[in-house]
């Protein structure tokens, strides 16, 4: 046995244990912010559109600022003696909308009353500590105010620390633990932890769907990682408090309609981690199928939201949650769009109503993860009023359409696979602000992407995430941060004709990356046929001259387009034996606006190395012209500085793998660090183990 002494030793080794180790795992993932459903790219992209009067964003934005909600002048209805949103929830959900929309409108006008007045929404709940029991409205109530927020912390520094420090305690009072579930009073975050295991699958996704944003102000791995495992239908990680166990279990009937049968059930706890209504596979099913649209259409719609909200915020984190399940989300959407929008309009190869059956094989019964309720037929009315039609009540109060086509058809290439989505999209003139908290909106202005532009533009990468920045013309552009794509690149944002980046370097793709000697990188194994794009803003229509930095064994070939049209020829590049910038072409007319440069290398395989992208106005006397760059004297010969490049430089890590390889101080990321000290009390308490042992 051991001595009193010896139990107050291992008592503090393994608190000292604990309190290493939890931060480590807390840091292991570094954050994009701003990052919840707008990473800056996407501000930019918003703000420089809005600038150049570009539709739909212009018109949208007109319709934006003149919405009151919008407006730096909005009455924020919240104080600091508001401890509960139960009998304040009217003033919440008009606050939680105004922060929100007044972010976008710092961002986009510059003008910092809009960002005045979020600062003065959020300072004025962070004294709550009671939100509603209920997942539903504990998340669909706070998540636009944590959006502001996330943009507002991130882009303006008129929010006093310690105000930040009250808004994030606010979110998880009584304090946030991954042990124990607190009693008495708490806020948001305890009261959306575990979605809501017996109701509907909206019901319960929204709880995660606000979650995950949450994760992404706080700064919380564990959290991020709830709410995302719980999309994708995983269990809970070990450091973290489970999932609500299963399975339900039906009971007697309810009450029974032509369209669903609705049973008592009760809760077993069988498995752990069950997984209910809110989960992506348990919500839309293998055809596309709701598992609301038994119930009415308007919820379905409400679904589609939040689960293409969740997968937004996870792509801008890196994840590819919006493709998951063999693009389980684009089959909903289809679904759903198909029922609505043929029953509003008649088309050549849809003429009548489209209506899924089980005897067409295009309705699936099937008991939902409650228990509670089976779906017999889909729906055109309200649940509550048979008399009362919801199909097809989407142009007004439902603005899902732009955020889904976006990346349906812009990123992913899908459109062909999207007809419904569009042809729902074109019947809505421009989306709005939508119902209550129910939606984002305004998505002409918020999600609209141009033509080609499936990534996202990056300035290059911080402790292994990307740093989002709009290139404005005119700049230089390092060749290798080109657009960021989280999911499989090749044919979206790069095309490259071998797989694996062959030298490890910077990126893990299939874009060949190589160390240079001197520092930076730069684009090697170029083949022909492969090309890159970037996403830049051509902030006034002129003349440009575009120019490389490049180092040639013999001649290659390059060309440019922009707004996937051609601009220049396939221009050759002389044969380099330094470094040298070429001017590639010169007064090349651009129109203004945020739009896709492609960059395409042809001609001769592995001709040459790409460092560098100038592209200068040609009439703009304040623009810099185009300069050679000195190099060093003692190059030997082209081909040999060329094959020196480009072979492998040992243990080089690509960028997203470059985290945490050094100690806190050196590199901003703890967790090596804590992982250090965690590993010290781990031998501090083997070494008390083994002392105990020979007595």
């Amino acid at each position: 046995m051991f001595g009193e002494q010896n139990r107050s030793m291992m008592k503090y080794i393994f608190l000292l244990l604990m309190v290493a180790v939890m931060p480590a795992v807390m840091a292991e993932r570094t954050f994009v912010h701003p990052g919840c459903l707008h990473k800056k790219s996407d501000l930019d992209r918003m703000k420089y559109m809005v600038e150049t009067k570009a539709e739909p964003y212009w018109s949208t934005f007109k319709q934006l600022k003149e919405f009151p909600k919008a407006r730096f002048d909005y009455e924020v209805r919240g104080d600091l003696s508001m401890t509960d949103t139960g009998p304040n929830k009217g003033a919440f959900i008009s606050d939680t909308t105004a922060a929100y929309l007044n972010a976008l409108m710092w961002y986009i006008t510059g003008d910092e009353r809009h960002a005045e007045k979020c600062v003065e929404i959020f300072n004025a709940w962070q004294n709550l500590t009671r939100t509603s029991g209920f997942a539903l409205n504990s998340g669909n109530r706070p998540w636009k105010m944590i959006e502001g927020a996330e943009i507002i912390r991130s882009t303006y520094d008129g929010w006093a620390a310690d105000d930040i420090e009250k808004f994030k305690a606010m979110l998880v009072s009584p304090g946030y633990s991954t042990r124990k579930i607190p009693e008495g009073d708490k806020s948001f975050y305890w009261n959306i932890l575990n979605g809501d295991p017996d109701r509907h699958g909206n019901q319960d996704a929204i709880a995660f769907r606000a979650m995950i944003s949450m994760a992404v102000f706080l700064d919380n791995e564990i959290m991020f990682d709830r709410a995302l495992n719980y999309y994708k239908g995983l269990p809970h990680r070990p450091d973290d408090l489970s999932y609500t166990s299963g399975p339900g279990v039906s009971t007697t009937e309810a009450s029974d309609t032509p369209y669903h049968t609705v049973y008592k059930h009760k809760r077993e706890t069988r498995k752990e981690d069950y997984g209910y209504n809110g989960t992506l596979a348990n919500y839309f099913w293998e055809n596309g199928q709701c598992q609301e649209s038994s119930r009415d259409q308007q919820h379905s719609y409400f679904g589609l939201s939040i689960f293409q909200m969740l997968a937004e915020v996870a792509w801008n984190q890196g994840d590819p949650a919006w493709n998951y399940l063999d693009n389980r989300l684009l089959k909903a959407f289809e679904y759903s769009a198909r029922y609505n929008t043929s029953f509003i309009k008649s088309y050549s190869d849809q003429p009548k109503p489209w209506e899924p059956t089980v005897e067409s094989g295009e309705f699936i019964q099937r008991k939902d993860r409650t228990g509670r309720w089976f779906s017999k037929a889909i729906c055109p009315y309200f649940e509550g009023d048979h008399e009362r039609l919801s199909r097809g009540k989407f142009v007004e109060h439902r603005p899902i359409y732009e955020q889904g086509w976006a990346h349906f058809n812009v990123r992913m290439g899908q459109g062909d696979q999207a007809v419904w989505t569009k042809r729902s999209l074109d019947l809505v003139e421009l989306e709005g602000n939508g119902w209550n908290t129910d939606h984002p909106g305004w998505g002409g202005l918020t999600f609209h992407r141009p033509p080609g532009c499936a990534g996202d533009p990056i300035s290059g990468f911080e402790n292994g995430v990307p740093v989002f920045d709009m290139h404005v013309l005119p700049t230089t552009i390092e060749a290798e941060n080109y657009d960021y794509f989280p999911d499989i690149g090749n044919g979206r944002t790069y095309f490259d004709t071998t797989k694996g980046n062959r030298n490890k370097a910077y990126r893990n793709d299939d874009v060949d990356v190589v160390k240079l000697p001197d520092g930076g990188h730069a684009l090697s194994q170029l083949a022909n046929g492969e090309w890159l794009t970037y996403t830049v803003y051509v902030p006034r229509s002129g003349n440009y001259d575009l120019g490389v930095r490049y180092l040639a064994r013999e001649e290659g070939q390059i060309r440019f387009d922009f707004q996937e049209k051609p601009v220049t020829k396939a221009a050759t590049l002389p044969m380099a034996e330094q470094w040298e910038t070429y001017t590639v072409a010169d007064g090349i007319p651009l129109e203004q606006g945020v739009q896709q440069m492609k960059v395409t290398v042809l001609g001769k395989d592995v001709a040459y190395i790409l460092d560098r992208i100038t592209i200068r106005e040609t009439e703009s006397g304040d623009s810099d012209p185009l300069v050679e760059i000195p190099v060093e004297s003692n190059v030997a010969g082209t081909a040999d500085r060329v094959q020196q490049i480009e072979k492998p430089v040992p243990d080089e890590k690509p960028a997203e793998d470059m985290t945490d390889t050094t100690l806190a101080e050196e590199t901003g990321n703890p967790r090596s660090y804590y992982i250090i000290i965690g590993g010290l009390a781990f031998l501090g308490l083997l070494v008390v183990l083994l002392k105990n042992r020979r007595r």
